[in-house]
């Protein structure tokens, strides 16, 4: 019986690209100049293209190692981790702006109530830092529905390694096979296998059902179906049989 709910953030809550891509465009001229690189049209279009849609599953330390070897900048430990909370600075600048585009991906408020009413304990695993993470809930006016945010801390590792349903686990005193993680893309999946929760992939961000079905357990096509089809879930789930990757009607 699930008693959790893990959700990743971008393209699952809301959508993609029509935050992070306008940010990315925004921003990777800034930090081009941060780093030493003269910010022309050619060089943006690198850096944009270095992080791609890959930025959905990227930490600021992911996303500042694929652009400075774009431009081969060599950079050690500290000089990385400067880079990076530079980058993390620009983003987070651009993304909290009350102008930034952030949109649900579903009827998040009817969905949240509908998960409240079944006591169900709900979380955010997210590679974004927990402070613009808080800011994008509020502005999806979702913040007070949840218990616990995992993200880029430095402290616990981020996905696909399988800390931040560890650390759910042990606030809540539940147990692997006792949490759903909802998420678009396959290191969300491969995060839940890690920590043997159920692996639910929505197709309203990045991932392609081609990609996500190699290791979801359900496909759905936004997380608003959670309600329409949780049913069949916890059927499937209570037989404790393989999954084998089922796409529930939407």
């Amino acid at each position: 019986m699930i008693k959790g709910i893990l959700f990743d953030k971008d393209g699952t809550l809301l959508k993609f690209d029509e935050l992070w891509d306008e940010a990315t465009k925004m921003v990777m001229p800034k930090f081009l100049h941060k780093i030493g690189i003269d910010a022309d049209e050619e060089n943006v279009s690198r850096a944009v293209k270095a992080v791609g849609n890959s930025i959905a599953a990227m930490t600021y330390r992911d996303m500042t190692k694929a652009v400075i070897e774009v431009f081969e900048i060599e950079a050690d430990d500290k000089m990385l981790s400067l880079y990076s909370k530079q980058l993390e600075e620009l983003y987070f600048e651009e993304v909290t702006k009350s102008t930034a585009n952030i949109l649900p991906t579903a009827d998040l408020d009817k969905l949240f109530k509908w998960l409240s009413d079944r006591k169900l304990i709900v979380g955010l695993a997210t590679a974004d830092t927990k402070h613009t993470a808080l800011k994008c809930l509020d502005r999806l006016g979702i913040r007070h529905f949840f218990s616990y945010v995992g993200s880029d801390d430095g402290v616990l590792k981020p996905k696909p390694s399988s800390d931040i349903i560890e650390d759910f686990k042990r606030r809540f005193e539940i147990n692997s096979d006792e949490i759903m993680v909802v998420g678009d893309t396959n290191t969300d999946m491969q995060f839940a296998k890690n920590g043997g929760a159920l692996a639910v992939g929505v197709l309203s961000g990045v991932g392609e059902k081609e990609e996500l079905k190699e290791s979801a357990d359900f496909i759905i096509a936004d997380v608003g179906q959670l309600m329409y089809n949780w049913k069949n879930i916890e059927i499937q789930e209570s037989r404790s049989v393989s999954y084998t990757h089922l796409t529930l009607p939407t």
